[in-house]
């Protein structure tokens, strides 16, 4: 899912919104995606909340994406 990890607040939380999301991927609350944009390395973050307008918001874990593979392989 693409974000703008420049809008990363305070708490580690951020938004994103649907549209950016990849094509198939379930989002709900508490489960992890993968986060990127063009100017970073991928990360993970877990849904907070999906507002009924399309607005994910996202706790960032901090780090590259692949110290975070024991949470995405149990991703349900």
């Amino acid at each position: 899912m693409w974000v703008d990890f420049a809008r990363v607040y305070e708490g580690g939380l951020t938004y994103g919104h649907l549209d950016d999301a990849a094509p198939g991927v379930e989002v709900k609350a508490g489960s992890y995606l993968v986060l990127g944009d063009e100017d970073a390395d991928p990360g993970v973050a877990q849904v907070v909340e999906v507002r009924p307008d399309g607005v994910i918001l996202l706790r960032v874990l901090p780090g590259h994406a692949d110290l975070h593979r024991q949470v995405l392989d149990h991703r349900s």
